[in-house]
């Protein structure tokens, strides 16, 4: 276990609170808010912190590059959950798409293809088995 010494020359167990780093931290947080995001095919990266400031640059990805509701929901969302649990960031700042938004609209659009493709032929699967079952049920007589 190993141990630290507090301001009276005391050795206390260090937490795991103690010894993680402020972009671990965030990171922790980022990765509370990520399953939202992903579900919609984005995602949430930290870029950088600036200690001296205590400005936090996120970085949107995927769907969610470009996207017009990113800047909101940094703002609304990602801002206040990062603020409220570490003390040290003043604010939180979208950084520009590195991608072009018309590079993440055709990603999310392949996706949404891809899944209206997946989804036709799930269709086509279960109308098969039920057209099966009812064969093999034998008619009821009236």
């Amino acid at each position: 276990m190993k141990v630290i010494k507090n301001n009276m020359d005391q050795k206390i167990p260090e937490t795991k609170e103690a010894s993680e780093t402020i972009e671990e931290k965030i990171d922790g947080v980022l990765n509370k808010i990520r399953p939202f995001l992903q579900r919609e095919g984005g995602d949430i990266q930290l870029e950088r912190f600036d200690e001296k400031t205590g400005v936090c640059y996120v970085d949107m990805v995927g769907a969610c590059s470009g996207c017009i509701l990113a800047a909101s929901d940094v703002s609304d969302s990602v801002q206040v959950m990062l603020m409220d649990e570490i003390p040290q960031i003043t604010k939180v700042e979208l950084v520009p798409p590195k991608e072009t938004t018309e590079q993440g609209f055709e990603d999310l659009l392949k996706r949404l293809q891809e899944q209206q493709q997946a989804d036709m032929e799930m269709d086509k699967i279960n109308k098969e088995k039920a057209a099966d079952i009812k064969a093999d049920k034998p008619e009821e007589k009236k």
